[in-house]
């Protein structure tokens, strides 16, 4: 009996939904440190699509049976489904890996912060959900301190609008996600999530093959040197198969509002791995937009 305990407890600690939100703001932290450091190597429409076919291989099998016997649903709601999956993969996944090219990672971990008031707006101006004038208070600090980072603190590159570019492409990713999020609700709630996570992952490695096929012909091919195979191995079983389960069964046990609370340690855990993994500095205009977006946050929080 004494011994029966400990297995017991471990058993809790390893399926409770807790652990697998947390692992799932790891995982998807750990992305954003791999695709950054393997830039130079690994072009990014090239991880995104290659990433996206791999997922999809890997989740077919457990989601072949429940597509079968729903796919007159999938028939009849295809076009939601790809409208999903554009915003996912190509709005969101494709272009965080393209501003991980030209942005350091603790940049996007700022921007990330901001997610969850991109989700407040646009479920207020498509459901008409409830938009205090403290949530509005707290978007405009939120994104006063995207500002503060992507002109790196200088008002002179504010007004020239001498930007990082970076920074604003992983802003429109983040907006997309954010859209993508808001319109996972639309989705049938008959429809089996193997279902939904099978057809949103094949609709992106279609949608992704011309751009990849694009970038490897006038900007560069995607080589399968040792480091971008581990990197898609990487990103095609945690970031994308394991962490989309992980993420729907945290959502089902704690339901969407209190597991979207653990979105913010994204930004934690990105910003801590960069700067122990990838060496970049923290500077005075980071601290600065981290202030401005927290506080921004906790305005829009208050009831």
């Amino acid at each position: 009996m004494e011994q029966a305990e400990p297995r017991s407890a471990i058993g809790r600690f390893i399926f409770s939904p807790y652990t697998a939100v947390i692992l799932t703001a790891f995982f998807w932290a750990v992305t954003t440190i791999v695709v950054r450091y393997v830039r130079d190597e690994s072009p990014p429409i090239g991880l995104s699509f290659w990433r996206t076919l791999a997922a999809f291989i890997i989740m077919l099998p457990f989601c072949f049976r429940a597509i079968v016997n729903q796919w007159d649903m999938v028939r009849r709601h295809w076009k939601f489904l790809a409208l999903l999956s554009f915003l996912l993969w190509v709005g969101g996944n494709a272009l965080l890996f393209v501003s991980l090219q030209y942005t350091i990672a603790i940049n996007v971990a700022v921007i990330n912060s901001v997610e969850p008031l991109f989700i407040v707006v646009f479920a207020w101006l498509l459901f008409r959900d409830d938009f205090t004038w403290r949530q509005g208070i707290g978007l405009a600090l939120s994104l006063g301190g995207v500002l503060v980072l992507i002109s790196a603190g200088s008002m002179e590159r504010l007004l020239t609008l001498d930007l990082n570019r970076g920074d604003l492409i992983v802003t429109g990713a983040y907006v997309a996600w954010g859209l993508y999020a808001v319109l996972l609700r639309k989705l049938p709630r008959d429809l089996d999530y193997r279902v939904t996570v099978a057809a949103i992952l094949g609709f992106g490695a279609l949608f992704l093959f011309p751009i990849y096929v694009f970038e490897a012909i006038y900007v560069r091919p995607t080589l399968p040197t040792a480091a971008t195979l581990v990197t898609i191995a990487w990103l095609a079983t945690f970031s994308s198969s394991l962490a989309m389960i992980l993420w729907n069964y945290g959502i089902l046990k704690l339901g969407a509002a209190r597991a979207g609370q653990y979105l913010h340690l994204i930004p934690a855990f990105t910003i801590v791995l960069a700067i122990v993994v990838l060496g970049e500095t923290f500077g005075a205009h980071h601290i600065a937009g981290i202030v401005l977006v927290a506080i921004g946050l906790i305005v829009a929080a208050r009831r």
